[in-house]
């Protein structure tokens, strides 16, 4: 065999070792890869899910993460927490973990129920978001519109003012049409052409896929005009609520708190 085809015998050999050798180094490497990384969802950069704020896809994103790092909980698609909302605050960064998306953190309690108000026996006096808690007051009528009305048997008047009745928390904004809007802004004088919207034309929401108008929704730009919001209340609360309303206006107002419910200083 003459020495060149020797050599390019030998050459061709060399280069298909390499190739070889390249692809299953790859396969080794694809292999521990797998082992030693997973996906895992994180808040975005420069994001920050706030407590009870329904999680949009710009907020998240899908990372390789060591596995050693990939907390218990964590999700591995983005689909998964889409739409769900955080019981506190995730920065940047950080995994979503199952406990901090409890999807039950508004059901009544023992001893609750759920009570729906139309937005007109309330007056909202600051923006209040769904999970915000609130303090809820009677504003009394005039003293000679109330001359004829029997004392409270539920609450007292302890001020020709206003009294305070209880702390709740908001558990729901709806339009006319029941669909949750989760933002209601004060509006102290109602706009007319607002408020012929509830009565005749029902939703207009906007031309926005789902994650989108929840997005803007929960950012005090909701896509319809609040027409119920509602309570987890006892039995106790209720009645005081209703008989209040005799009394005067019922206002609510946010009350700031830490995501697990204490005071905020």
């Amino acid at each position: 065999m003459k020495k060149q085809t020797l050599i390019a015998i030998s050459s061709i050999s060399l280069v298909l070792a390499l190739i070889c050798f390249f692809a299953a180094t790859q396969y080794i490497d694809s292999l521990v890869e797998e082992k030693l990384f997973a996906p895992v969802v994180k808040v975005a950069n420069g994001k920050e899910i706030q407590p009870y704020e329904p999680i949009t896809r710009d907020d998240v994103v899908l990372v390789l993460e060591e596995t050693d790092e990939i907390m218990d909980g964590s999700f591995q698609t983005i689909e998964s927490v889409l739409g769900k909302q955080s019981i506190q605050t995730i920065f940047s960064g950080e995994q979503l973990l199952a406990q901090k998306l409890q999807d039950n953190y508004l059901l009544p309690k023992k001893n609750e129920a759920r009570y729906e108000f139309p937005i007109n026996s309330l007056m909202p006096i600051t923006e209040l978001r769904k999970g915000d808690f609130v303090k809820i007051w009677v504003r009394y009528k005039p003293r000679d519109e109330l001359i004829d009305v029997p004392p409270p048997m539920h609450f007292s008047i302890t001020d020709a003012a206003a009294d305070f009745l209880f702390e709740s928390q908001l558990v729901t904004v709806k339009d006319t049409n029941g669909i949750e809007i989760y933002t209601l802004k004060p509006n102290l004088i109602p706009n007319a052409e607002e408020l012929g919207n509830p009565l005749f034309h029902g939703s207009k929401a906007k031309n926005l896929v789902d994650s989108e108008r929840r997005y803007h929704d929960y950012r005090s730009q909701p896509s319809s005009v609040p027409a119920y919001v509602g309570f987890n209340l006892t039995d106790e609360q209720y009645r005081i609520l209703t008989e209040a309303m005799r009394y005067g206006t019922i206002q609510i107002g946010h009350v700031l708190r830490t995501a697990m419910g204490g005071n905020k200083d």
